[in-house]
């Protein structure tokens, strides 16, 4: 399933919605988790696309799978650079992006450039 939001901070809520929405049918546990971690790229999306200016959108495309994998891709606008680890104070509200990714999905990545990105993750369910 996919969906495209209005590049507007609003819409990382409604993403957070669409997630859930089709996890809750399938009737998974990893809610809380894909939650998080679309709120995040949704939000990086936004923050550091051109997803985040006048006009701008994003499109969240979510997949269960046969082995009862989910599969979240968010796309973005592009960007003249890709993502990339910061180094931030502890005390920090942003910057922990790829230590989330680390740390709560089973696998994740990124591909893309200046006219679109693709940050996705994979959950084992």
């Amino acid at each position: 399933m996919r969906k495209r939001f209005a590049g507007r901070t609003d819409q990382v809520a409604a993403a957070r919605r669409f997630v859930a929405g089709i996890l809750s049918r399938r009737g998974s546990h990893a809610d809380e988790t894909a939650r998080l971690l679309v709120t995040e790229a949704a939000t990086n999306a936004l923050l550091h696309s051109a997803s985040g200016d006048d006009g701008g959108s994003f499109e969240v495309r979510c997949d269960v799978d046969h082995d009862r994998r989910l599969r979240v891709e968010v796309h973005d606008g592009g960007a003249p650079s890709g993502p990339r680890r910061r180094v931030h104070q502890l005390d920090a509200l942003t910057g922990r992006g790829f230590e989330l990714f680390d740390a709560l999905a089973s696998r994740w990545g990124h591909s893309g450039g200046a006219r679109g990105r693709v940050v996705w993750f994979e959950l084992d369910l």
